[in-house]
């Protein structure tokens, strides 16, 4: 009887104990449910924004990709630029060519106190650089001068001072003055073209006559002449039987910036029949000009009605086309 009551007090108890345990373990995987769900909801949001990122980054990495693009190709464009300028000023300076005048040579006589004499000579306008060879040697032992370079500017206010045959030199201005001496002889740069005056300045405290004997030399590097033209084609057509035969520029053939035309650098047939011709032009940079296409048929010679618009040659690649 005391067994069988304690069997059934363990069972009773296994019974409660166990079905406790089971209640516990259900509320357990349902927290752990609902962590994990809010979890996933969280990583969700997160993968979301950063799906939207990446797109917003793909975005930009396009963008960029076309500024980098737009800039390469801006980048050969002016590299190109660059070689033709490069082939223009080699060009330019192939074609320069060296002159040599004899500004003065003999003796120069400067005579009293600080006299002074003056040699004049003009610089043209198509130098591109000039320099003076210069030299003097005084005949006579004893007596020094100086050899200044002046502008008009300062050439005027050494004839208006009071001071030449004091020898009180030092506030007249000059381009360019040789120190004081018996014998000299230098390059000397002449900055600008137009007119220049080289003047013998004769050593101030001698009341004597002095000779020297003196050379001025001017060496000019000046430049060819000028190349007028713009780098490109212009591409003229005509209708199927016609074949173009000349540009014409602006409304007169007397106007003396109009050029002639080089040969035709290049002549296509297109598959309808009609030819294309593609002139090279030589003309003045920086001025407007009108064209229109003189052209040849079966029947004899006509002219394209149609005008193109005014266009003005710079310092890049151009392309017109002209349809007649």
């Amino acid at each position: 009887m005391i067994t069988a009551a304690i069997y059934k007090v363990a069972l009773v108890s296994l019974l409660i104990i166990t079905g406790a345990t089971s209640s516990g373990i259900t509320y357990y995987y349902q927290v752990r449910a609902n962590d994990m769900s809010n979890q996933i909801t969280n990583l969700t949001s997160q993968v979301s924004k950063a799906t939207a990122q990446v797109n917003n980054l793909t975005d930009q990495i396009g963008g960029l990709s076309n500024q980098v693009g737009q800039l390469q190709a801006t980048n050969s464009q002016l590299n190109r630029w660059v070689q033709d300028l490069q082939a223009e000023m080699l060009q330019l300076n192939s074609m320069s060519q060296k002159q040599v005048t004899l500004v003065s040579q003999g003796q120069i006589l400067l005579v009293g106190n600080g006299a002074v004499a003056f040699i004049n000579f003009t610089v043209p306008s198509d130098t591109l650089t000039a320099t003076l060879n210069v030299s003097f040697t005084g005949v006579e032992f004893g007596v020094t001068t100086r050899l200044s370079l002046l502008d008009t500017n300062q050439y005027y206010l050494l004839r208006t001072c009071n001071c030449v045959y004091y020898g009180n030199y030092s506030g007249i201005p000059t381009t360019w003055s040789s120190p004081w001496a018996h014998s000299y002889q230098a390059q000397v740069t002449v900055p600008s073209n137009g007119p220049w005056i080289m003047a013998f300045q004769k050593q101030p405290g001698s009341g004597s006559s002095e000779n020297y004997d003196e050379s001025i030399v001017l060496v000019r590097k000046t430049v060819g002449p000028l190349l007028t033209f713009l780098r490109g084609t212009a591409n003229s057509s005509a209708a199927v039987g016609s074949v173009p035969i000349g540009i014409i520029f602006d409304t007169s053939y007397w106007n003396p910036d109009v050029p002639s035309l080089s040969s035709v650098v290049e002549s296509l047939t297109l598959q309808n029949g009609t030819v294309v011709n593609h002139y090279q032009l030589y003309i003045v940079p920086g001025k407007t000009y009108t064209v229109s296409i003189a052209y040849r048929t079966s029947s004899g010679y006509g002219f394209c009605s149609a005008t193109p618009s005014a266009f003005v040659p710079m310092r890049m690649d151009t392309i017109q086309n002209f349809t007649c």
